[in-house]
């Protein structure tokens, strides 16, 4: 007992150990994402940057304020320097509003966050972009102090359902409007927008891929039906998407339905008329015959 009890505390240690060196060392490579900033460079395009990756980092603000301090030189460094003999302790946040005010542009409260608000979805403009976008106006706006760092989550959410486009599908799916009252944090709002983005990219390529290039679908189509022509068409589907590419000397995936084997039944997901009676043809593919 006492032996597996002594194994038990040193496997733990050795995690908590493996854990730290883990940990110290993907912070290190976060801190050389940082830009380099003395106080002579242009100060707005260095506080969206730094302010965006802060904010992704899931560390202790005390290993934040470490990365940006070693990011800081000169005049700036100094600024800091201050702040941290009158607060040891003084957050990243603190930090950012003291190198804003000594070199960031002299904008009010109320112009900030007019600028905030005035923000909208631009034509063509990812909705996940557009929270980013949004995510530095809103920033500089607290920095001002027109909207205090408890009030975020709220004011971001209820901005981006007033800015989107309307009834944009992305809002409408993970019903936004309603979590008005219970708002996400931006790290999860930005997780989600962005699986779904892709979710619906994934389903509206293989949606387009039972479209004809007329635009009709193949389950509304009241032509004979011909499995070796929507084959073809898929075929060429697959080529221009570039897929073809990514797996070498493969030829696209053969449509449900194609198989040496006969089956009774429809496959799940094969809208009905996409595929019709089953037939045995000699085809050429990439130059070899085969029967399909």
């Amino acid at each position: 007992n006492w032996a597996a009890a002594s194994a038990n505390d040193w496997a733990k240690a050795l995690g908590q150990i493996l854990e730290k060196v883990v940990l110290s060392q993907a912070m290190l490579n976060s801190c050389r994402e940082l830009r380099l900033f003395s106080g002579v460079e242009e100060f707005e395009p260095w506080l969206e940057h730094t302010t965006e990756m802060l904010q992704e980092w899931a560390v202790p603000d005390a290993e934040k304020r470490r990365c940006l301090i070693e990011s800081l030189s000169g005049p700036a460094l100094d600024v800091i320097r201050t702040l941290k003999l009158i607060d040891p302790g003084v957050s990243v946040k603190d930090c950012l509003e003291a190198l804003d005010h000594t070199f960031g542009s002299v904008e009010g409260p109320e112009d900030s966050y007019c600028k905030f608000l005035n923000s909208r979805q631009q034509i063509g403009e990812k909705i996940s972009a557009y929270i980013q976008r949004l995510e530095r106006l809103l920033q500089r706006a607290v920095m001002r102090g027109a909207v205090t760092a408890e009030q975020m989550d709220r004011t971001r959410l209820a901005q981006i359902v007033r800015g989107a486009q309307y009834q944009n599908p992305i809002l409408l799916h993970l019903r936004l409007r309603e979590r008005r009252e219970h708002p996400p944090s931006y790290s999860q709002l930005i997780k989600e927008v962005r699986e779904e983005e892709e979710r619906q990219a994934a389903s509206e390529f293989w949606e387009a891929q039972t479209l004809e290039p007329d635009g009709h679908s193949a389950g509304k189509c009241h032509n004979e039906e011909n499995p070796s022509l929507v084959y073809g068409k898929l075929r060429i589907s697959w080529e221009r998407s570039g897929s073809c590419q990514r797996v070498r000397g493969r030829g696209p995936p053969r449509p449900a339905g194609f198989e040496d084997s006969p089956r009774n039944d429809r496959p799940a997901g094969i809208p009905a008329g996409l595929i019709g009676p089953r037939a045995e043809v000699m085809v050429k593919i990439e130059g070899a015959e085969c029967k399909a």
